[in-house]
């Protein structure tokens, strides 16, 4: 494959758009689109110079968020003469600006009161999370001096031996490596004397001790009492009567026998089998199971076909899959065919929340420093405009309503859900009382209900109907951190990642059937987004700075998607592909469901539930009639 000629070749053979070259960012994965780069001036008028070859808006000098990675946009009191030896510039002798004002504008932050900031100035975590052994900031500095000195665990949990860091207790002895030198695993005593020999290669010589079966009528005591040398059963062949009361399988070994099954059975006890429904195993299909005596058989879903090489995998049958993802200053889209990445839109802020509408190619997206929501053609990023015109907004989450055409997000300074439709008109706040810090939003119109983490006092993960009724908590437990959320709209499942408890977890729309797919302290260390499609999971990490993919139902496969540590943290991502947004009926289209101003989905509880309800902006209140608005006296 050959690149274009406004691409630059990567050493690895990768195309990358020309103009991030030498732009301090290891876009290639190899660096090598970082070698052999000639110092570069920034454009006077429009830009400011951070670092050699790296340039920032000028708007965005002196704001008093460091925007520059060395953060020398907001330094105060630097000399001209300084400024041009530091970044070695020969044209900052005529255009540096001089330093920020003295003292420097307050600091921005979208940090609450209760929270710590960390020292990349984007992350927020609990004070409670402060010297607690565990490093919740991108970098640890929640963890180090002079915040903290004897990192002490709490009972519940193990200190890892090297680095001191602390991990959930009863991850100690579970047979993997949780801490990074293993300590976890070690002294962990022999095997429990509960512990059963494996019939078809042991022999069990009692107490716990087992021998291979190779040791057994060979005329060689190998057992502390001679067990393993039956005089009256070496060389017999129980098998030869009756089956050796086995239902199915009966092997010989050479002082007894065992029991064996068909495949597509097992075990119910020593003797008899039933069969295996395989269907309980997640991911033995991937999308509909149908269990038979002894086997079983996967069919897709509509849009889907039977993967030729494994027809228990199914496939999208049209349409390429792309990654959406934001990098705080930029927005970006990956193909994961030829993972060839190219941007969206530039110079944002601080892009954090963001969706999209595929059969409209716009995009949408929260900045959480200009507390504002965008959105612009797909193909045409530079043509921004303001969606929520008469608030500021300070979302991590947002998610749109692709069918009846609304944007939901969250607003962590209001403690709120709110809605709008694509212009940013019909303003609601849907849901405001008993609400923290909510964080993740995502949202399944055809059904009706949307879904939210909040990671306050009370972590927990709760659902709606996206009229804002029939409210319920569907995660409560063994939730600390909750930063992303998705959903599996074939399945219908809910995945999230916590980024306190380094896991991706799975449950049933209404919370059942918990499981944990997925946890590393390596790969997720610090998640932030989540997103799914086909077999797969998507996430974003802080601490790697990169995007990662395993499989969905084992966690198993894990591999990045981008380079590791970008120069910017990647926050909310997406799969771009029509399917992630099915076709649906829109209840409100005729007559706008005889409602005066806002239609809303309903949850889908059961066959009769109704499928719209009108609701009003704010300002405004419901009649009797359930279907007009008029002005709130209030």
């Amino acid at each position: 494959e050959t690149c274009r000629s406004d691409e630059f070749t990567c050493a690895n053979g990768r195309c990358i758009q020309k103009r991030w070259a030498c732009d301090l960012d290891d876009d290639c994965g190899d660096r090598s689109d970082e070698k052999n780069c000639q110092p570069s001036t920034c454009d006077p008028l429009k830009q400011f110079a951070c670092a050699e070859n790296y340039c920032i808006t000028s708007k965005w000098r002196c704001d008093g968020e460091a925007d520059c990675p060395d953060g020398s946009d907001e330094r105060v009191n630097i000399t001209t003469m300084e400024r041009a030896i530091e970044i070695k510039l020969v044209s900052c002798f005529v255009h540096c600006a001089p330093g920020c004002a003295n003292p420097p504008p307050p600091t921005f932050t979208t940090c609450l009161p209760l929270e710590y900031q960390c020292n990349d100035r984007i992350t927020c975590i609990h004070r409670s999370w402060i010297c607690d052994g565990e490093k919740d900031c991108p970098k640890g500095d929640d963890e180090m001096p002079p915040i903290c000195q004897n990192v002490t665990c709490r009972s519940d949990q193990f200190q890892c031996k090297k680095d001191k860091t602390c991990i959930n207790g009863h991850f100690y002895c579970n047979g993997k490596n949780d801490c990074s030198d293993g300590s976890d695993e070690q002294d962990c005593g022999i095997k429990s004397p509960s512990e059963k020999c494996n019939p078809k290669t042991e022999f069990d010589c009692g107490g716990g001790m087992c021998i291979p079966l190779s040791k057994v009528c060979d005329k060689k005591p190998d057992c502390p009492e001679f067990q393993d040398e039956p005089a009256d059963r070496c060389g017999k062949n129980e098998c030869l009567q009756g089956n050796g009361g086995c239902s199915q399988l009966c092997v010989d070994t050479p002082a007894g026998f065992y029991c064996d099954c068909k495949p597509g059975f097992k075990l119910a006890d020593n003797r008899t089998c039933v069969d295996i429904d395989e269907c309980e195993e997640p991911g033995s299909c991937s999308q509909n199971c149908i269990n038979e005596i002894g086997t079983f058989k996967c069919e897709c879903m509509d849009n889907y076909l039977r993967d030729p090489r494994d027809h228990t995998r199914c496939k999208a049958t049209e349409g390429h899959a792309s990654l959406l993802f934001a990098r705080r200053h930029d927005i970006r889209k990956i193909s994961l065919d030829h993972r060839e990445m190219t941007s969206i839109v530039n110079d944002t802020k601080s892009a954090t929340a963001l969706d999209f509408v595929f059969r409209t190619g716009m995009i949408y997206w929260s900045d959480v420093s200009e507390k504002r929501i965008y959105k612009a053609p797909i193909d045409e990023g530079s043509d921004k405009t303001v969606v929520v015109k008469d608030q500021l907004v300070t979302s991590d989450g947002l998610a749109v309503d692709w069918i009846y055409n609304h944007i939901y997000f969250t607003d962590i300074k209001k403690s709120s859900i709110e809605l709008a439709n694509f212009d940013g008109n019909m303003g609601k706040v849907l849901i405001q009382d008993d609400l923290e810090i909510p964080r993740a939003i995502a949202l399944d119109p055809i059904d009706g209900w949307m879904y939210w983490t909040d990671w306050g006092t009370n972590p927990r993960i709760e659902r709606a109907g996206m009229d804002g009724t029939h409210r319920q908590v569907i995660v409560s437990y063994e939730v600390k951190w909750p930063n992303g959320i998705t959903l599996d709209l074939v399945r219908k499942r809910v995945y999230w990642v916590d980024a306190k408890l380094n896991v991706i977890s799975s449950c049933n729309y209404d919370g059942s059937k918990r499981s944990v797919i997925l946890y590393s302290a390596d790969y997720l260390r610090h998640p932030f987004s989540i997103t799914t499609f086909e077999d797969w999971v998507y996430w974003t990490d802080w601490d790697k700075e990169a995007v990662f993919k395993a499989n969905k139902f084992t966690g198993k496969d894990i591999e990045p998607v981008t380079a590791m540590h970008m120069l910017q943290h990647p926050m909310t991502i997406h799969v771009y592909h029509p399917y992630r947004q099915p076709d649906g009926v829109n209840h409100c289209q005729a007559v706008n469901g005889h409602c005066s101003h806002l239609c809303l989905p309903a949850p889908q509880i059961n066959s009769n539930s109704p499928k719209i309800s009108c609701a009003c902006p704010t300002g405004l209140k419901l009649m009797s009639d359930s279907l007009m608005c008029v002005e709130d006296g209030k």
